[in-house]
């Protein structure tokens, strides 16, 4: 068994294709990677319900601003 991982018996063929094989790993160790960091933080996702409730209340005091002036330019 461990003749067969002796690196002096790789045909410079099986040494290409390792090579070969190693970089194509790596490559998708990259993307794995780069997917990674494209995840949003524990940070990032801490803020989204504050944003949400901002957002909620925004609109909602909106549409009760528009909803009052039309019913005050109507009624008068």
């Amino acid at each position: 068994m461990p003749n067969d991982l002796d690196p002096e018996r790789f045909t410079l063929r099986q040494a290409a294709q390792a090579r070969d094989d190693f970089a194509q790993i790596m490559d998708e160790f990259d993307f794995v990677k780069e997917q990674l960091a494209r995840l949003p933080t524990r940070r990032d996702q801490a803020f989204v319900p504050l944003k949400i409730m901002f957002g909620s209340a925004v609109i909602g005091a909106a549409v009760v601003i528009l909803w009052l002036e039309a019913f005050w330019r109507h009624s008068l």
